[in-house]
């Protein structure tokens, strides 16, 4: 039995993403777990401190009674048993909670709503989902508030052709397999890539012979900008989810490499599923 995590903030945004959990709920056969976490600050030793620490148990029993609401509401909209769904109340910042409780229960994947970045601060400073994304040991499912919830038939795996590339198709093709839907991988190699053509025309060639039996196309298109050229080609192609894998990146890469992934998060316009490399 698989484990979903599900971060909600009661908003509507967080509404129409738990839709999304519960369909994958029931096509992954897996249980949902909603959290609710929540932060007020504290001044150590200060006079108000006991009225503070007061607040955060009132908040937090008001936070336990709207989850119990949410689940009911998840429950109901998405015909799931209500034994498949259990709730999880938790003081703390957010995204260190979600990581921290997803630890916790061995979270095979977390799924939450994303309104993109909607403010010059968090372009600079990465929304909740973007730092979930970066810790997250599971696949993560990161829902746009626009999109529809609709069973994933197409979907396109953005490959960078860094590291070991086959390891991480398998795993992509491990994660969406149950969903039965068109898989295509495809590598945007821009003009000025340091791989040459036909380095990457050998990674193509390697991965067709190694996925030949599996239900995934491979291509190479080549364009001058790599996000330009994703963007196109999801336009023409119109995939139901983009999958983007994560791995750690060098201090100077952090610098001075353009973040395909933190991109397209921050523009969420359709559903994204990142994980691990």
């Amino acid at each position: 039995m698989k484990t979903i995590l599900f971060p909600t903030d009661f908003s509507k945004n967080a509404s129409h993403a738990a839709e999304y959990a519960g369909m994958l709920a029931k096509i992954y056969n897996a249980n949902i777990v909603l959290l609710n976490s929540f932060f007020i600050p504290l001044v150590p030793e200060s006079p108000m401190s006991f009225e503070a620490q007061s607040v955060i148990e009132s908040t937090e029993k008001d936070a336990i009674g709207d989850l119990e609401r949410f689940a009911s509401e998840l429950i109901s909209k998405a015909h799931l048993h209500p034994t498949r769904v259990s709730q999880k109340v938790v003081y703390g910042f957010p995204a260190e909670k979600i990581i921290e409780v997803a630890n916790e229960i061995n979270a095979d994947m977390i799924v939450m709503g994303t309104k993109g970045a909607s403010n010059i601060l968090n372009k600079w400073l990465g929304t909740n989902a973007q730092k979930v994304m970066k810790e997250a040991i599971c696949p993560v499912w990161i829902i746009p508030s626009h999109t529809y919830i609709v069973h994933p038939k197409k979907i396109m795996y953005a490959a960078d052709f860094k590291e070991d590339e086959a390891t991480a198709t398998q795993r992509f093709l491990d994660i969406v397999k149950p969903l039965e839907a068109v898989n295509k991988v495809i590598h945007i190699n821009d003009f000025f890539e340091k791989n040459t053509e036909s380095i990457v025309r050998e990674k193509v060639s390697d991965l067709r012979g190694e996925f030949k039996e599996e239900n995934v196309l491979i291509r190479n298109i080549k364009r001058e900008d790599v996000i330009e050229g994703l963007e196109t080609y999801i336009d023409s192609y119109k995939p139901n989810v983009l999958a983007l894998a994560v791995h750690d990146k060098s201090f100077l890469e952090k610098i001075f490499d353009t973040s395909v992934t933190k991109h397209f998060v921050q523009e969420a316009q359709l559903p994204i599923l990142t994980f691990r490399k």
